[in-house]
């Protein structure tokens, strides 16, 4: 599995000298286009940075080449010509969480279009200090931040389809020209970074195509700009709003000693349409058990779990994506867990450990 990594290769470049006021004209608000060159590995990078309407910046980062959108930057900011971003965040990468978390130290050019710096990565794994270069994707003027549109930053809505419910985040970036772009992550689903092809925004009404999916979401946006009442469609219409979401204040989960139950686990449904496949992951982490799940004859893809609880020798897993729940009661050799399945109807499940 490769590991994301954000750095680049430095592209020697000489810097003007600049008074202050003339770095006051200056701002990091747009995308950025960069390439990072890890060890003679080069990498493709897009760095999406927001300003909010009282100058506080916020910033993604996209490595192309591994296909990991929306890395988040704890903090970015930006004082004279000196650029600062202190990434950390958990990203899915080959379909499991993984930390990432480094500096970004970097300079402005003359005109803003171009900054040099370096890269220093913790996590995942710790990475050589490395150069990187960034130039701007547009030549337009910067416009004011109050100028930049309200509706950019990070929102959070559920999607409720009968009993499955679905938590998405909709992260939208403004560029200076005003244009809009934007991401989706299906968090119980464990897809981040689905492209979202169109956004249109026109007297207060956003218009969303996600071909990836062939969904479309269309909502009005609320006067202070806090919440976007709207609906979604995928097949059918289905109803969705957004708030504005909270920055992540959780601590990252991390692997704990192996509990009696750790390892994977298989069963199969005997459902009205013939035997389906189920199998869990369980894996302790210091926050608890987690668990993916699969259903092998019908998808590849492994996704996460709402919940996993156990008391004593009962064991609850509860997948709001699916609106389904599972029940069961480890033996005493922790080797098979018998319980029920229900989504809907409930049908007898036995798992082994495998």
């Amino acid at each position: 599995m490769k590991i994301p990594f954000l750095a680049a290769s430095l592209v020697a470049i000489s810097v003007l000298a600049l008074t202050p006021n003339a770095f006051a004209q200056a701002s990091l608000a747009g995308d950025w286009q960069g390439t990072l060159d890890a060890n003679g590995t080069t990498f493709h990078l897009v760095w999406h940075v927001t300003a909010a309407a009282d100058g506080t910046l916020i910033s993604t980062f996209d490595n192309l080449d591994e296909g990991v959108y929306g890395i988040k930057a704890k903090t970015t900011t930006l004082k004279g010509s000196d650029v600062t971003a202190e990434v950390d965040d958990t990203v899915q990468a080959n379909g499991q969480p993984m930390k990432v978390s480094g500096s970004l130290v970097g300079k402005l050019n003359a005109d803003g279009t171009e900054m040099t710096g370096t890269f220093t990565q913790v996590e995942p794994q710790a990475q050589p200090t490395a150069n990187v270069l960034f130039k701007h994707s547009a030549a337009q003027a910067v416009a004011p931040a109050a100028a930049q549109p309200a509706i950019a930053g990070d929102w959070a809505g559920t999607l409720k389809a009968g009993p499955a419910e679905l938590r998405l985040v909709l992260h939208i970036t403004a560029a200076r020209d005003g244009s809009l772009s934007a991401t989706l992550d299906s968090v119980d689903q464990g897809a981040n970074g689905i492209p979202i092809n169109s956004v249109a925004l026109k007297d207060g009404k956003l218009n969303l195509d996600v071909q990836a999916v062939q969904g479309t979401y269309e909502g009005t946006v609320n006067k202070d700009a806090s919440g976007i009442n709207g609906t979604w469609t995928q097949g059918r219409p289905m109803e969705l709003n957004f708030t504005r979401a909270q920055a992540a204040t959780a601590t990252v989960s991390k692997p704990a000693a192996p509990s009696d139950i750790d390892g994977t686990w298989q069963g199969t449904l005997d459902t009205p349409r013939g035997p389906l496949r189920i199998v869990f992951k369980i894996v302790n982490m210091d926050t608890g058990l987690t668990a993916t799940a699969q259903s092998p004859d019908q998808s590849p893809n492994w996704m996460p779990t709402t919940s996993v609880t156990r008391t004593g020798n009962k064991l609850t897993i509860v997948m709001k994506a699916l609106g389904a729940t599972f029940d069961g009661q480890i033996n005493d050799a922790k080797d098979t867990i018998n319980g029920t399945f229900t989504q809907g109807d409930s049908i007898p499940l036995v798992l082994k450990k495998g």
